[in-house]
């Protein structure tokens, strides 16, 4: 008990010490565009067709079984076979969204997309009415596999307070139950694909697969009879995918939070520059530090100044300056951040191809 007591002293400590540290660093936010994985420029017409589901357990209902010491109880399994279709749905719908948000494609619903697919199946060419309504590829994706487990780990018995400790305190404060601590593990493995298909040639032009294992906790009690749907766990691991999908995709805006440096030399325009930043005046943030490294070549200043230029959104003069620091300090930290600021340009300017191209 004492350990643990002391255990929770220290991460006490340790909590407190990261926020005071959060509290008291300055930051400014910088955004830039991340291009898209495939450059599909030329394939911005997209129908996307309905995720399909390929494999999954045949079984569903299943009893698991809690056992220790005389103890034996069962419960229901938390699967069933429409967990996959259901996943596979609100895939779709999350995919269409996001690529819809994007603005960086033309999109056909998933709806209409089906239904002249299925027409495929009949003989009947309906690519070509896909391709009256503009398309010029198809995205299609399934589940390749979906699978579960459902366990038990039998921990220690519990600790309880002695009831008799209150009349008899030379007795222990607390006891060991007769019951122990029992977790039921929910482990979901789900395995899907995407691929999209020029329409005119079958050509693959862009594809990716994902495999996510999720698990879910729960502290048995001998209320339980079913356990709860696994449907959350598989959902939570395909949108994790999803997100991948994005982002092979579409360009991205990303912002990143970058600490500013102190210095404790007393400079007042440094000073006007670190509060400016905290109440959001960048431009009144900028002209300080600015000042301060132009009269006294004070090198927070210089790198904070530099910074505040990436915020306002004027990376080509941030690189300048940045640089100017690097050259006159020749110091790990104004290099690394150059480098970061460069590779931010580049990576936007090639993002910006993509969309107007």
């Amino acid at each position: 008990m004492a350990r643990y007591k002391k255990l929770i002293s220290y991460l006490f400590i340790i909590s407190v010490s990261l926020v005071l540290f959060s509290a008291c660093s300055t930051t400014v936010t910088v955004s830039y565009l991340q291009p898209a994985k495939y450059d599909i420029t030329q394939y911005k017409n997209l129908a996307i067709a309905s995720m399909e589901v390929d494999d999954i357990p045949p079984y569903s209902n299943s009893l698991i079984t809690v056992e220790y010491d005389d103890f034996e109880e069962q419960v229901f399994s938390g699967y069933n076979r429409r967990i996959a279709y259901n996943v596979a749905e609100t895939f779709t719908e999350e995919l269409y969204d996001d690529l819809y948000k994007s603005s960086y494609f033309n999109i056909i619903k998933p709806s209409i997309t089906d239904g002249y697919l299925s027409g495929l199946k009949y003989g009947v060419n309906s690519l070509n009415k896909l391709r009256d309504l503009g398309a010029d590829a198809i995205l299609v994706s399934q589940i390749d596999s979906i699978d579960y487990n459902e366990y038990t780990i039998i921990g220690d018995y519990k600790v309880i307070r002695n009831p008799d400790y209150y009349s008899d305190p030379t007795q222990d404060e607390y006891i060991e139950d007769d019951e122990r601590e029992v977790t039921i593990v929910q482990q979901a493995t789900i395995e899907f694909s995407y691929k999209i298909v020029d329409i005119d040639t079958g050509e693959i032009i862009a594809s990716d697969s994902f495999k996510k294992t999720l698990t879910h906790d729960i502290d048995y009690n001998e209320d339980i009879v079913t356990l709860p749907s696994m449907e959350p766990i598989f959902e939570k691991a395909i949108l994790y995918g999803e997100s991948q999908i994005i982002e092979d995709l579409a360009p991205q805006y990303i912002s990143t939070t970058i600490t500013l440096k102190k210095n404790k030399s007393g400079n007042p325009y440094f000073d006007a520059g670190m509060d400016a930043t905290k109440k959001g005046s960048l431009r009144v943030a900028y002209d300080s530090f600015d000042t301060a490294w132009t009269n006294s070549k004070l090198y927070e200043a210089g790198y904070n100044s530099a910074l505040v230029l990436e915020a306002l959104g004027e990376r080509d003069l941030a690189i300048d300056r940045m640089n100017e620091v690097y050259n006159y300090f020749s110091d790990i930290d104004s290099y690394e951040q150059l480098s970061r600021m460069e590779q931010y340009k580049y990576n936007t300017n090639v993002a910006k191809d993509q969309i107007t191209n």
